[in-house]
């Protein structure tokens, strides 16, 4: 079983002045069974434009998302539901993806009745496991969300998403809303609970040190696209696209970067508007390498080396 994302582009368009937003433009990217996919990238680069479309709440303008075998957007309307029961999204905030006038344990609840995993006096008894499985006592169930800490708030995000069995969970920022001190806590729970039930994830994240921690390949994105691809060492030890090089750099900590002679200078100038992109690399109005035909030509990804990937002609291999 595998998640195979095949030339995906998303628009959008502001009905008041008809201007295009190009969201993604063609990612194409296949993920095995059992493995995690980090995604890093700028705000605004399409990371949680990507997962809205591979969870199902966004539709593609072009492209298909297939999960085990089905294209997602070619299912009938009778069959969301059993996807949505294997394909689950935990988002950055906890506070404001939870009913803060509903207690912890009917927010759990809620995804066991609506997915019919269990009989109605089995429910109570789900949720206490699902809360003892990511790391809290079932008493909890009958708080409300502002009565929690952000890391609770954030294992009750996990809880519910858990209740209907997934096999895929899109995890978007899940710990870059929390403090220092908790981040690890959720962390570790993540690849326990990966471990545990044979979770496949996509994890995204701007945090490149998460990203290495928990992922087994990572794909850079830069405006819409994929820029860099390839499993953690080659991307955060032998970075070659200077975008991932410049996002490397831009780290507080280089202690986990094999190769420092490889970083390139920091980012300069800002990220062009996505509805107005540069013509050819939409990245060269601020690459250190870039030449004259790289304002015309639009680069594809090439494999540098085994299961390497770099959308950039002027980095050699």
């Amino acid at each position: 079983m595998s998640l195979v994302i095949s030339n995906i582009e998303k628009q959008y368009k502001i009905l008041a002045t008809g201007t295009v937003i190009n969201a993604l433009n063609g990612i194409s990217v296949t993920l095995r069974k059992g493995q995690t996919l980090g995604i890093v990238g700028e705000s605004g680069c399409g990371k949680s434009t990507l997962a809205r479309v591979v969870s199902g709440l966004e539709k593609p303008t072009i492209g298909t998302v297939t999960w085990a075998n089905e294209k997602i957007k070619d299912k009938a309307k009778n069959h969301w539901r059993p996807h949505h029961s294997k394909v689950q999204l935990v988002f950055q905030d906890p506070y404001s993806s939870l009913n803060p006038r509903q207690q912890l344990g009917e927010s759990i609840a809620e995804a066991l009745r609506v997915h019919k995993l269990v009989t109605k006096d089995k429910i109570e008894t789900r949720v206490d496991e699902l809360l003892s499985i990511v790391g809290l006592t079932p008493d909890l169930k009958h708080r409300y969300p502002p009565q929690l800490s952000g890391g609770q708030r954030q294992r009750v995000s996990i809880a519910r998403a858990l209740a209907s069995e997934p096999e895929l969970l899109i995890l978007d920022e899940p710990v870059s809303a929390l403090d220092v001190s908790v981040r690890a806590e959720v962390m570790n729970l993540l690849i326990d609970l990966r471990s545990k039930f044979g979770l496949t994830y996509i994890f995204i994240s701007h945090d490149l040190g998460m990203i290495r921690y928990i992922s087994d390949v990572i794909a850079v994105m830069y405006l819409g696209k994929i820029v860099e691809y390839g499993n953690w060492e080659q991307i955060i030890e032998r970075p070659m696209h200077p975008y991932t090089q410049a996002l490397i750099a831009a780290m507080p900590d280089h202690s986990i970067i094999g190769n420092p002679e490889t970083l390139a200078k920091t980012l300069q100038g800002e990220v062009p508007d996505p509805a107005n992109l540069p013509t050819g690399c939409a990245f060269h109005v601020r690459c250190s390498i870039a030449v004259g035909a790289c304002s015309e030509r639009v680069p594809v990804l090439l494999e540098m080396s085994p299961e390497h990937l770099v959308a950039c002609p002027e980095v050699k291999s």
